[in-house]
């Protein structure tokens, strides 16, 4: 039997005393076309010349293949016969371009292996298919967009259930497949999206744990943005002479911060992004942190480099997201650069609180009514509550209780167990509890 000739897509070797190079041949075909194929005991015109297969053949060709080529892949390596001759056909598929073997990059030309040069490595970086969840499959594939249509309805696009469809919009993958991004859009899902609620400024407390998910993305999403806009409470202040409505946090700023965690996170591991309210502050978390070509001034800049583009397309299509990037910048212009964190893979907005909520207010209330709080004893603690870093002889000048009275005070909201001191005399802080 002759198996052709060789090409972009296929390579022939007589022995596996050539392994080396056909690994190398098979690199430079994934790197070209992201699929190709080796045949071992095939001379160069394609005939079959035969070797000898010995028991562990196969595992030592996978381990060769698995120490040499970065990322990794996985082969199909089969073991065939024809007329009494044994070959080996090595079939490989990747899109991760691009790929090495021994370190080295190279790229496929007709029926050569060239080294690859720095603008065809730049190149091949550039169209690296890096949007993981377009590829991987759903966990579900009997998946509804009941939900999905209506919101891109709504927006003037009237979708129709057809593979064209679902391939336009990044919900197949390559294998024609539900991908991660419809399981995301569809009507029913296991990802839920968190938003607990603390007492105090820690997690030492928890006070309330709400799910919203397992449905479409978009509704969650809103979900969570009008639970918030719900607690966003507005107070009048009278500080400078003039009445002036002061809300609890800036709505759009977490609108911003809220939907790219959710567009940006690394759905991949499965875990959703999640909203942390505390007495003091908002903390929005997701999952991946920065792309590895954004820089942090990229990113405070607003330049986008998106983790999953394709469901970038559908946040954009139902007017959830727009490609300006102006969110970040939006976020930086009125809370500043600190409140972006990037530690251990997360990325975490911290959105301060200018007043305390209600709730939080009644708490504080009962609390020291319950303890019988003297008139002085409450003007210190409410001064160490808003400023933990205040000291005592601030304090005292705020109060206009006498430095002396200030220090007997504060012991006693300690012995109470209403307030703790962290840290040195010097460099520490006021904790309520």
């Amino acid at each position: 039997m002759n198996l052709g000739k060789e090409n972009e897509y296929q390579e022939f070797k007589e022995g596996l005393g050539q392994l080396d190079n056909g690994i190398k041949s098979l690199t430079s075909m994934l790197n070209k076309h992201g699929k190709g194929t080796v045949y071992f005991g095939v001379d160069d015109n394609g005939e079959i010349c035969g070797l000898c297969i010995g028991k562990n053949t196969s595992m030592d060709i996978r381990n060769r293949i698995r120490d040499n080529v970065d990322p990794r892949i996985y082969p199909e390596i089969q073991e065939l016969e024809d007329d009494g001759k044994q070959y080996i056909k090595i079939t490989a598929n990747g899109y991760d371009i691009p790929y090495s073997f021994d370190g080295r990059f190279f790229i496929r030309n007709v029926s050569a292996d060239e080294k690859a040069s720095t603008d065809i490595l730049r190149k091949m970086l550039a169209n690296s298919d890096s949007d993981i969840i377009r590829q991987k499959a759903s966990p579900i594939q009997d998946l509804t967009f009941t939900i999905l249509f209506g919101i891109l309805a709504g927006n003037g696009i009237h979708p129709k259930p057809t593979n064209e469809f679902y391939a336009n919009y990044g919900l197949l993958n390559r294998e024609g497949k539900f991908n991660i991004n419809a399981y995301l859009l569809s009507d029913n899902n296991e990802i839920s999206l968190k938003v607990v609620t603390f007492e105090g400024k820690d997690k030492s407390v928890m006070s309330r744990r709400t799910e919203y998910g397992r449905k479409c993305l978009l509704i969650s999403l809103s979900e969570v943005m009008e639970y918030f806009e719900s607690i966003n409470y507005t107070r009048v202040n009278l500080d400078s002479g003039q009445r002036k409505e002061e809300p609890l946090f800036d709505f759009p700023s977490f609108r911003e911060a809220w939907i790219n965690a959710c567009l940006h996170n690394d759905w991949n591991n499965g875990i959703a992004p999640s909203v942390y309210l505390f007495d003091d502050r908002i903390e929005i978390a997701s999952y991946g942190g920065l792309p590895f070509s954004l820089s942090k001034e990229g990113f405070y800049n607003g330049i986008r480099v998106p983790v999953n583009k394709s469901l970038l397309t559908i946040f954009m299509t139902a007017k959830y997201a727009e490609q300006s990037g102006y969110g970040i910048p939006t976020i930086v212009e009125k809370y500043g650069k600190d409140v972006f964190s990037f530690d251990n893979g997360m990325l975490i907005v911290t959105i301060p609180l200018a007043f305390d909520r209600p709730e939080v207010e009644k708490r504080k209330t009962l609390l020291l009514n319950k303890k019988g709080l003297t008139i002085n004893q409450k003007k210190v603690y409410d001064a160490l509550a808003n400023d933990g870093s205040i000291s005592l002889q601030d304090v005292a000048r705020q109060t206009g209780i006498s430095i002396a009275g200030v220090k007997k005070i504060s012991i006693k909201l300690q012995e109470y167990g209403i307030l703790n001191r962290e840290g040195s005399k010097r460099d520490g802080k006021w904790v309520v509890k």
